[in-house]
């Protein structure tokens, strides 16, 4: 005979567990989909972001940056000259000023957006001992907002920085540091891009 005749349990198991193996396969798939869809936001949100990133783009300078740190206020000049980098993925930024009272500022920034969080990375180095990341992203086309949080001197240190395309080629700045909850440096400042 080409068909066994099986015993009416076992061929009942045999069934239900092919019920259960369907059951579970439909429950990944479905599971699925909207980690999918999540997948498809995030990259929305980061090609969202890179292009609105990728606007910095050119050589900014303002005469008129103002810093201040406690009761003291310092007045400079003050030059930003973002490229765009990595196959149009990236930013790098070099920025330097002579700041009366303070010093010569010698900065490099490499910014992008992570795929994983959809937020912008922001990486900054300079001669006046900062090394650290900021994250942030845009709240519209023109508005966008980084922090960094880390400790020093065992008490919290935070410094966002806010910057508002007010114009295609103007750009305000506000950079707040705070220690310990409290403000210590103020920087402010209205660019105008020079080169594109």
């Amino acid at each position: 005979e080409l068909f066994i005749a099986l015993p009416a349990p076992l061929y009942k198991r045999r069934i239900m567990k092919k019920i259960i193996q369907y059951a579970l396969m439909m429950a990944g798939v479905l599971a699925a989909i909207p980690a999918m869809s999540q997948m498809n936001n995030m990259a929305e949100k980061a090609a969202s972001q890179l292009k609105m990133l990728l606007q910095f783009n050119g050589l900014w300078e303002t005469s008129t940056a103002v810093m201040k740190t406690g009761s003291k206020e310092h007045r400079f000049a003050y030059y930003v000259d973002f490229k765009i980098a990595s196959e149009d993925n990236a930013i790098v930024m070099h920025e330097w000023a002579d700041i009366p009272g303070i010093g010569r500022l010698d900065g490099n920034n490499l910014a992008g957006v992570s795929m994983q969080d959809g937020k912008i990375h922001w990486y900054s180095v300079d001669n006046m001992g900062t090394t650290h990341e900021h994250i942030g992203e845009f709240t519209d086309q023109h508005h966008f907002t980084m922090a960094h949080t880390s400790m020093q001197d065992g008490k919290e240190f935070v410094e966002t920085i806010e910057m508002e395309f007010a114009k295609p080629d103007v750009l305000i700045l506000k950079e707040t540091v705070t220690l310990g909850g409290e403000e210590v440096v103020l920087i402010t400042g209205t660019f105008r891009r020079k080169k594109g």
